[in-house]
């Protein structure tokens, strides 16, 4: 959970440009302090791609 609306369309962009599609959960979708990402993963992405995305997101946090 990211907890902030700001900060979840902010990572939602940074994922985006980086080549993968990820969703921002704000209010009203979820309780105001409960905002996240969801991933849609399906049986089509390869090892490289979950690792590519957890990569990508290991270097966002390194930025912040």
């Amino acid at each position: 959970m990211v907890r902030d609306t700001k900060k979840t369309t902010e990572l939602v962009s940074y994922l985006i440009d980086k080549g993968i599609l990820a969703t921002g959960l704000n209010y009203p979708v979820v309780p105001k302090g409960d905002e996240e990402i969801r991933f849609q993963i399906n049986a089509d992405h390869t090892p490289y791609d979950i690792e590519y995305t957890l990569n990508v997101l290991k270097e966002y946090k390194q930025k912040i």
